[in-house]
């Protein structure tokens, strides 16, 4: 199985050299790729990437975290592993969960997710499932995919009337947890350590205005699709 990393940088391009090391330090990674989605910030202030055995990809303009999925199409290799920039595993943890991930690769892997519950008879997510092993309906945080998935999440994405992928804003993870035989699989990989802006208003993600209704939208239309509930 050949796999390739792919990390992007955006709001924390100080955590971007730490992940980096231990990727490339992972002997299951073939080839690691590095992009920076934030023209606005000069990646190459913080740490000298050109040291590095990766492919550093510039963006002309800013990119949302979809664009791994973009780039990930251009690239020869049969498995992908996507971390996000806020989350730090050491290297036995990075094998261990591609040793998880080839196991089984019908479904989509990682170590973090959320499952659908209900509230007042509202659909919702109960958020924050990680330290054991089981399904959930959608992954967040770090991805292993095959190819086949991630050509099935192209599909979905016309599906949903988006013109490519590359538009799934705050939905990118969505689409993928949809792509597997079965649900995405999160495993439990012991402590880890978090960036302390995981949850930073005006950095995580999450915290930006809409979010969670245009999951809750994209999750309802996703689920009748695939029949999947």
């Amino acid at each position: 199985m050949s796999v390739c990393a792919i990390l992007l940088s955006y709001k924390r391009p100080q955590n971007i050299e730490r992940i980096l090391k231990n990727l490339i330090a992972t002997s299951s990674i073939s080839h690691v790729v590095l992009s920076n989605n934030n023209p606005a910030i000069d990646i190459k202030r913080w740490f000298d990437v050109d040291k590095y055995p990766i492919e550093f990809i510039q963006q002309a303009s800013a990119s949302v975290c979809a664009k791994r999925f973009e780039i990930a199409l251009e690239l020869p290799y049969d498995y992908f592993m996507c971390p996000d920039d806020d989350l730090f595993l050491n290297v036995e943890q990075l094998e261990t969960l591609l040793g998880y991930a080839q196991c089984d690769k019908s479904r989509v892997h990682g170590m973090f997710g959320q499952i659908k519950s209900f509230q007042q008879g509202q659909v919702g997510f109960f958020s924050g499932i990680q330290g054991l092993t089981c399904e959930v309906d959608i992954l967040n945080r770090i991805y292993c995919f095959s190819r086949e998935q991630l050509l099935k999440m192209v599909e979905l994405a016309k599906l949903i009337g988006l013109n490519s992928v590359g538009d799934a804003l705050h939905i990118d993870d969505l689409l993928l947890s949809f792509c597997g035989k079965g649900r995405p699989v999160c495993h439990d990989l012991g402590s880890f350590e978090d960036c302390p802006t995981s949850e930073e208003a005006g950095v995580a993600t999450y915290t930006e205005t809409g979010f969670d209704a245009t999951r809750l939208t994209a999750y309802r239309r996703l689920a009748e699709i695939t029949n999947r509930y």
